[in-house]
Protein backbone atom coordinates (compact mmCIF):
# COMPACT_ATOMS: atom_id res chain seq x y z
CA UNK A 1 0.00 0.00 0.00
CA UNK A 2 3.14 2.44 0.97
CA UNK A 3 4.85 1.65 -2.87
CA UNK A 4 1.13 2.07 -4.16
CA UNK A 5 0.74 5.80 -2.43
CA UNK A 6 4.31 6.78 -3.18
CA UNK A 7 4.35 6.30 -6.67
CA UNK A 8 0.50 7.16 -7.02
CA UNK A 9 1.77 10.65 -5.15
CA UNK A 10 5.09 11.16 -7.70
CA UNK A 11 2.46 10.36 -10.98
CA UNK A 12 -0.17 12.87 -9.55
CA UNK A 13 2.67 15.78 -9.15
CA UNK A 14 3.67 14.92 -12.05
CA UNK A 15 0.97 15.64 -14.16
CA UNK A 16 -0.71 19.07 -12.03
CA UNK A 17 2.68 20.22 -12.33
CA UNK A 18 2.58 20.06 -16.14
CA UNK A 19 -1.12 21.60 -16.05
CA UNK A 20 -0.09 24.63 -13.99
CA UNK A 21 2.77 25.30 -16.26
CA UNK A 22 1.51 24.19 -19.90
CA UNK A 23 5.05 24.45 -21.73
CA UNK A 24 6.89 21.60 -24.29
CA UNK A 25 7.95 19.59 -22.39
CA UNK A 26 8.87 15.91 -25.11
CA UNK A 27 10.37 17.43 -27.98
CA UNK A 28 13.99 17.91 -26.27
CA UNK A 29 13.32 14.13 -24.51
CA UNK A 30 11.95 12.42 -28.19
CA UNK A 31 15.42 14.10 -30.11
CA UNK A 32 17.93 13.34 -27.84
CA UNK A 33 16.82 9.45 -28.13
CA UNK A 34 19.49 7.45 -27.65
CA UNK A 35 20.15 3.53 -29.39
CA UNK A 36 18.83 1.67 -32.01
CA UNK A 37 15.06 2.92 -31.39
CA UNK A 38 16.12 6.61 -31.67
CA UNK A 39 15.11 7.49 -34.92
CA UNK A 40 11.01 6.20 -34.27
CA UNK A 41 11.40 8.75 -31.02
CA UNK A 42 13.13 11.28 -32.87
CA UNK A 43 10.64 11.05 -35.63
CA UNK A 44 7.63 11.80 -33.04
CA UNK A 45 8.83 15.58 -33.05
CA UNK A 46 6.97 18.07 -34.46
CA UNK A 47 8.17 19.94 -37.12
CA UNK A 48 11.76 19.73 -36.16
CA UNK A 49 13.48 21.19 -38.95
CA UNK A 50 11.11 23.89 -39.35
CA UNK A 51 10.15 22.73 -42.79
CA UNK A 52 5.88 22.76 -42.62
CA UNK A 53 6.04 26.61 -40.71
CA UNK A 54 8.49 27.74 -43.56
CA UNK A 55 6.47 26.07 -46.50
CA UNK A 56 4.26 28.41 -47.72
CA UNK A 57 1.08 26.30 -49.01
CA UNK A 58 1.47 24.71 -45.85
CA UNK A 59 1.32 27.07 -43.65
CA UNK A 60 -1.77 28.68 -46.09
CA UNK A 61 -3.62 25.72 -45.63
CA UNK A 62 -3.32 25.73 -41.82
CA UNK A 63 -4.44 29.41 -41.43
CA UNK A 64 -7.00 29.73 -44.02
CA UNK A 65 -8.60 26.34 -42.59
CA UNK A 66 -8.31 27.98 -39.47
CA UNK A 67 -10.21 31.09 -40.57
CA UNK A 68 -12.69 28.71 -42.08
CA UNK A 69 -13.70 27.09 -39.03
CA UNK A 70 -13.65 30.10 -36.88
CA UNK A 71 -16.67 31.54 -39.20
CA UNK A 72 -18.15 28.44 -38.15
CA UNK A 73 -17.73 27.83 -34.76
CA UNK A 74 -18.96 31.01 -33.91
CA UNK A 75 -21.60 31.34 -36.52
CA UNK A 76 -20.18 34.78 -37.83
CA UNK A 77 -22.31 37.32 -40.04
CA UNK A 78 -20.85 38.56 -43.27
CA UNK A 79 -19.66 41.54 -42.02
CA UNK A 80 -17.32 39.21 -39.27
CA UNK A 81 -16.58 36.72 -42.22
CA UNK A 82 -14.53 39.65 -44.05
CA UNK A 83 -13.04 40.79 -41.33
CA UNK A 84 -11.72 37.36 -40.64
CA UNK A 85 -10.56 37.41 -44.21
CA UNK A 86 -8.86 40.75 -44.10
CA UNK A 87 -6.95 39.82 -40.99
CA UNK A 88 -6.12 36.33 -42.33
CA UNK A 89 -4.88 38.35 -45.50
CA UNK A 90 -2.51 40.82 -43.20
CA UNK A 91 -0.95 38.04 -41.70
CA UNK A 92 -0.32 36.55 -44.69
CA UNK A 93 1.31 39.40 -46.21
CA UNK A 94 3.45 39.86 -43.48
CA UNK A 95 4.21 35.35 -43.43
CA UNK A 96 5.62 36.96 -46.81
CA UNK A 97 7.69 39.55 -46.11
CA UNK A 98 9.37 37.91 -43.40
CA UNK A 99 10.33 34.53 -46.02
CA UNK A 100 11.41 37.07 -48.75
CA UNK A 101 13.29 39.14 -46.06
CA UNK A 102 14.87 36.00 -44.86
CA UNK A 103 15.65 34.58 -48.18
CA UNK A 104 19.18 34.11 -47.82
CA UNK A 105 19.52 32.35 -44.45
CA UNK A 106 17.04 30.02 -45.31
CA UNK A 107 18.77 29.05 -48.82
CA UNK A 108 21.76 28.89 -46.76
CA UNK A 109 19.91 26.50 -43.77
CA UNK A 110 18.59 24.46 -46.70
CA UNK A 111 21.61 23.65 -48.18
CA UNK A 112 23.17 22.48 -44.84
CA UNK A 113 20.38 20.54 -43.98
CA UNK A 114 21.20 18.82 -47.54
CA UNK A 115 24.71 18.25 -46.03
CA UNK A 116 23.84 17.17 -42.93
CA UNK A 117 21.54 14.66 -44.31
CA UNK A 118 24.27 13.08 -46.93
CA UNK A 119 26.88 13.45 -43.61
CA UNK A 120 24.23 10.83 -41.95
CA UNK A 121 24.81 8.00 -44.38
CA UNK A 122 28.40 8.20 -43.87
CA UNK A 123 29.51 5.46 -40.96
CA UNK A 124 32.39 7.26 -40.03
CA UNK A 125 30.82 10.26 -38.95
CA UNK A 126 30.04 8.14 -35.88
CA UNK A 127 33.55 8.67 -34.40
CA UNK A 128 33.27 11.06 -31.29
CA UNK A 129 35.47 13.87 -32.91
CA UNK A 130 33.63 14.25 -35.93
CA UNK A 131 30.10 14.19 -33.56
CA UNK A 132 31.90 16.92 -31.85
CA UNK A 133 31.77 18.83 -35.11
CA UNK A 134 28.68 18.34 -36.33
CA UNK A 135 27.06 19.86 -32.89
CA UNK A 136 29.13 22.63 -33.77
CA UNK A 137 27.44 22.95 -37.41
CA UNK A 138 24.00 21.87 -35.67
CA UNK A 139 24.26 24.87 -33.85
CA UNK A 140 25.42 27.69 -36.38
CA UNK A 141 22.67 25.95 -38.95
CA UNK A 142 20.05 26.43 -35.73
CA UNK A 143 21.00 30.05 -35.65
CA UNK A 144 20.13 30.75 -39.01
CA UNK A 145 16.49 29.45 -38.68
CA UNK A 146 15.24 30.20 -35.14
CA UNK A 147 14.36 33.65 -35.05
CA UNK A 148 12.40 32.88 -38.49
CA UNK A 149 11.01 30.24 -36.87
CA UNK A 150 9.93 32.00 -33.50
CA UNK A 151 8.06 34.84 -35.65
CA UNK A 152 6.19 32.17 -36.98
CA UNK A 153 5.20 30.79 -33.95
CA UNK A 154 3.76 34.55 -32.52
CA UNK A 155 2.27 34.91 -36.23
CA UNK A 156 0.16 31.24 -35.80
CA UNK A 157 -0.76 32.47 -32.35
CA UNK A 158 -1.26 36.49 -33.06
CA UNK A 159 -3.78 34.60 -35.53
CA UNK A 160 -5.62 32.68 -33.35
CA UNK A 161 -6.02 36.07 -30.63
CA UNK A 162 -7.29 38.20 -33.26
CA UNK A 163 -9.42 36.07 -35.28
CA UNK A 164 -11.25 34.91 -31.91
CA UNK A 165 -11.60 38.32 -30.85
CA UNK A 166 -13.67 39.15 -33.75
CA UNK A 167 -16.39 36.93 -32.04
CA UNK A 168 -19.05 39.34 -29.87
CA UNK A 169 -19.11 38.40 -26.36
CA UNK A 170 -22.18 36.78 -26.93
CA UNK A 171 -20.81 34.10 -29.53
CA UNK A 172 -17.88 33.95 -27.20
CA UNK A 173 -19.61 33.26 -23.85
CA UNK A 174 -21.75 30.43 -26.08
CA UNK A 175 -19.52 28.44 -28.17
CA UNK A 176 -15.85 29.09 -26.19
CA UNK A 177 -12.13 29.68 -27.78
CA UNK A 178 -11.30 27.88 -31.04
CA UNK A 179 -7.22 26.83 -30.69
CA UNK A 180 -5.47 26.78 -34.09
CA UNK A 181 -3.21 24.03 -33.37
CA UNK A 182 0.49 23.55 -35.23
CA UNK A 183 0.83 23.06 -39.06
CA UNK A 184 1.61 19.91 -39.81
CA UNK A 185 0.30 18.17 -36.47
CA UNK A 186 -0.16 14.59 -36.32
CA UNK A 187 -1.03 11.74 -34.30
CA UNK A 188 1.24 10.95 -31.60
CA UNK A 189 3.66 13.56 -32.56
CA UNK A 190 5.33 15.64 -29.46
CA UNK A 191 2.47 18.34 -29.41
CA UNK A 192 0.09 15.36 -28.80
CA UNK A 193 2.26 13.81 -26.02
CA UNK A 194 2.84 17.87 -24.33
CA UNK A 195 -0.85 17.98 -24.61
CA UNK A 196 -2.11 14.28 -23.25
CA UNK A 197 0.54 12.96 -20.91
CA UNK A 198 -0.25 15.61 -17.78
CA UNK A 199 -3.56 13.96 -18.51
CA UNK A 200 -2.34 10.55 -18.21
CA UNK A 201 -0.10 11.18 -15.50
CA UNK A 202 -2.78 12.52 -13.12
CA UNK A 203 -4.89 9.72 -14.12
CA UNK A 204 -2.71 6.65 -13.23
CA UNK A 205 -1.80 9.17 -10.10
CA UNK A 206 -5.53 9.26 -9.04
CA UNK A 207 -6.26 6.06 -9.81
CA UNK A 208 -3.16 4.24 -7.56
CA UNK A 209 -3.62 6.73 -4.81
CA UNK A 210 -7.29 5.53 -4.83
CA UNK A 211 -6.52 1.89 -5.51
CA UNK A 212 -9.19 1.86 -8.50
CA UNK A 213 -8.47 0.17 -11.87
CA UNK A 214 -5.02 -0.34 -9.86
CA UNK A 215 -3.46 -3.27 -12.23
CA UNK A 216 -4.92 -1.35 -15.18
CA UNK A 217 -3.25 2.02 -13.92
CA UNK A 218 0.18 0.35 -13.00
CA UNK A 219 0.32 -1.56 -16.24
CA UNK A 220 -0.45 2.01 -18.25
CA UNK A 221 2.29 3.83 -15.77
CA UNK A 222 4.88 0.71 -16.37
CA UNK A 223 4.19 0.56 -19.85
CA UNK A 224 4.84 4.43 -19.95
CA UNK A 225 7.93 4.35 -18.20
CA UNK A 226 9.34 1.65 -19.82
CA UNK A 227 8.97 3.72 -22.90
CA UNK A 228 11.08 6.33 -21.15
CA UNK A 229 13.51 3.57 -20.70
CA UNK A 230 13.81 2.58 -24.14
CA UNK A 231 14.41 6.44 -25.46
CA UNK A 232 17.95 5.99 -23.52
CA UNK A 233 19.40 2.65 -24.35
CA UNK A 234 21.63 1.69 -21.97
CA UNK A 235 24.44 0.54 -24.07
CA UNK A 236 24.11 3.39 -26.76
CA UNK A 237 26.41 5.51 -26.44
CA UNK A 238 25.65 8.79 -24.86
CA UNK A 239 22.41 7.47 -23.29
CA UNK A 240 21.25 8.71 -20.33
CA UNK A 241 20.94 7.04 -16.96
CA UNK A 242 17.50 5.85 -16.80
CA UNK A 243 18.22 3.70 -13.29
CA UNK A 244 15.47 5.67 -11.35
CA UNK A 245 12.81 5.12 -14.46
CA UNK A 246 13.62 1.70 -14.70
CA UNK A 247 13.20 1.40 -10.59
CA UNK A 248 9.73 2.72 -10.84
CA UNK A 249 8.73 0.89 -13.89
CA UNK A 250 9.58 -2.44 -12.20
CA UNK A 251 7.86 -1.56 -8.85
CA UNK A 252 4.82 -0.19 -11.26
CA UNK A 253 4.57 -3.92 -13.14
CA UNK A 254 5.02 -5.53 -9.06
CA UNK A 255 1.84 -3.47 -8.25
CA UNK A 256 0.51 -5.06 -11.26
CA UNK A 257 0.95 -8.21 -10.15
CA UNK A 258 -0.23 -8.49 -7.26
CA UNK A 259 -3.51 -5.91 -7.33
CA UNK A 260 -2.27 -3.54 -4.75
CA UNK A 261 -5.67 -2.31 -4.90
CA UNK A 262 -7.24 -4.86 -2.78
CA UNK A 263 -5.42 -3.28 0.30
CA UNK A 264 -7.00 -0.34 1.60
CA UNK A 265 -8.14 0.33 -1.98
CA UNK A 266 -11.17 1.06 -3.87
CA UNK A 267 -10.72 -1.98 -6.05
CA UNK A 268 -11.40 -4.22 -2.46
CA UNK A 269 -14.78 -2.65 -2.11
CA UNK A 270 -15.41 -3.50 -5.90
CA UNK A 271 -14.65 -6.53 -5.45
CA UNK A 272 -16.35 -7.26 -2.19
CA UNK A 273 -19.25 -5.73 -3.46
CA UNK A 274 -19.36 -7.93 -6.54
CA UNK A 275 -18.91 -11.19 -5.04
CA UNK A 276 -22.13 -10.30 -2.37
CA UNK A 277 -24.35 -9.29 -5.48
CA UNK A 278 -22.88 -12.59 -8.10
CA UNK A 279 -20.92 -15.06 -5.68
CA UNK A 280 -19.18 -17.43 -7.61
CA UNK A 281 -19.97 -20.77 -8.10
CA UNK A 282 -19.48 -23.83 -5.94
CA UNK A 283 -18.01 -26.49 -7.62
CA UNK A 284 -19.24 -29.87 -7.02
CA UNK A 285 -17.69 -32.23 -4.72
CA UNK A 286 -15.83 -34.66 -6.58
CA UNK A 287 -16.93 -38.28 -5.57
CA UNK A 288 -14.21 -40.85 -4.92
CA UNK A 289 -13.89 -43.34 -7.39
CA UNK A 290 -13.35 -47.09 -6.19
Amino acid sequence: MALRLGIGLHFYLEGVTKLQDPKPFSAGFLGNAKGPLAPYYKRMVWDADGLYRLNYDATYHHWDNYRNRVVAHYQFDEQQAAEAKATLDNYLRRYVYLLNDKEADLKQYYDELKRRDEYARVPSRSLASLRAHDARIAEDRNKLVQPVLATVDKMNSGLETDLNALATTEQYQAHGRLEIGKVGSRAFDSVFVDRWIPYFDLAVGVCLILGLLTRVAAIAGGLFLLSVCLSQWPWAEGAVPIYYQAIEMLAMFLLAAIGAGQFAGIDFLISSVRNWCCPPKSQPAQGVKR
